[in-house]
């Protein structure tokens, strides 16, 4: 889906960016496409200001307005609790002309949502009506540009896995007093394994890959059936009583903000499929993420194995950030790195065998090979559960006791 939709021309991303208060006329967009999911770019106004425009993906978000309502949530909350003078800690959106802080454009019509208009409904006649087009539908934003920051695709060392993992159980621990109600769930059953699998199930039986991409697949896909006894692991444990938090759901140290001088992690990103969940999603996907030194876009799965000095840090630095977990959360995490690694191991599959209709990909077997990655990974935590289990426990301990 994200390969499909058309991209704007430039001038009519700046067209685009001029509807926010950056300040300044908007005079240059540079397109970054590390990201899977949105399109986003860097806006520089006349004035040497920067913001992050993005362009909402409907495809994988079917209800933006309600996904941004969560985001100024968020973002409201975190402001309320870090204070006016820690900025680059936080995302902050900057308000459009219809007094939010996005807008809609449709071609033809080019519509802005208006304050408090539903998804398709008129805009109000003060928040006036844009034609445009050229590949710039959709639901668009803008953050303030947090800078003199990097970002990483894979983790330089044990100490900035601890730092990314640390300030994901921050963000957690800060969003766990968000007043009701709970966020709306912008990709429901995101973390539900099963449906996953059920997922795949669906394509397999449409035999909707053909007969090249499902040959292709014969490995992947019976490695998806020997481990589905993993995927209701944690569903059986949510009925058990582990509690819902606010969690982040796509929890990879791309996420996470460093300072470009100090290399401390200031802030987490990206917060559109942040909702109720487990702890142990998070931390599930930051193993499968963090705790090994290979590429996740890696084109030959060889040598992919669970790196414990990496893990000992995650668990160390997460535990440290996310003082508030009960007993019952602590024992799942190893769970959570077992069932979040199967679980993205059996999406890619399913988007491979779909066509690549979800995940960006720049090559046709990219998505087959980010899942041989992740189920190499899976075995790997699997041969070292014992191990993680250690440490996961050292690791609570430690934080115990500073």
């Amino acid at each position: 889906m994200t390969a499909k939709r058309p991209r704007p021309e430039p001038e009519r991303v700046l067209r685009t960016a001029a509807r926010f208060q950056l300040g300044g006329e908007p005079t240059a967009a540079l397109e970054l496409r590390s990201g899977h999911i949105n399109d986003s770019y860097v806006i520089t106004s006349r004035d040497g200001r920067r913001g992050l425009l993005q362009r909402i993906n409907e495809r994988v978000f079917a209800n933006p307005r309600r996904l941004m309502e969560n985001v100024e949530r968020i973002t409201r909350h975190l402001a309320e609790r870090l204070g006016p003078g820690n900025r680059r800690r936080r995302l902050t959106l900057i308000p459009a002309d219809t007094g939010r802080p996005w807008i809609e454009i449709k071609s033809g019509r080019g519509q802005s949502a208006s304050p408090g208009s539903g998804r398709g409904k008129s805009a109000s006649p003060g928040s006036g009506r844009k034609k445009d087009g050229n590949g710039a539908d959709g639901w668009w934003r803008m953050y303030e540009l947090i800078e003199d920051v990097t970002t990483q695709i894979t983790a330089s060392s044990a100490a900035q896995v601890f730092r990314a993992a640390q300030a994901f159980g921050h963000f957690q621990g800060m969003l766990a007093d968000l007043p009701p109600p709970p966020l709306f769930e912008t990709i429901p059953r995101f973390h539900d394994t099963v449906s996953r699998f059920e997922a795949l199930d669906r394509v397999l039986a449409a035999k909707a890959a053909g007969a090249v991409r499902g040959k292709q697949a014969q490995a992947e896909v019976q490695a998806a059936a020997t481990h589905r006894g993993l995927a209701d692991r944690l569903i059986k444990a949510a009925a058990r009583g582990l509690p819902q938090r606010t969690v982040h759901n796509d929890c990879k140290i791309s996420n996470v903000l460093f300072d470009r001088q100090n290399g401390e992690a200031l802030c987490v990103v990206d917060l559109d499929t942040a909702m109720p969940g487990l702890a142990a999603f998070d931390f599930g996907d930051m193993a499968r993420s963090m705790a090994h030194r290979t590429d996740e876009d890696a084109r030959d799965p060889e040598g992919v194995e669970v790196d414990l000095e990496l893990f000992g840090a995650l668990a160390s630095g997460y535990l440290d950030g996310a003082r508030f977990l009960t007993p019952d959360e602590r024992q799942s995490l190893v769970d959570g790195a077992l069932v979040l690694t199967l679980e993205q191991a059996v999406r890619f599959l399913t988007d491979y065998l779909e066509g690549d209709v979800y995940f960006r990909v720049e090559r046709p077997e990219q998505n087959l090979e980010r899942c041989r990655v992740q189920f190499a990974l899976l075995e790997s935590l699997l041969d070292r559960e014992a191990d993680l289990r250690r440490i996961v426990a050292q690791g609570e301990n430690s934080a115990a006791s500073v």
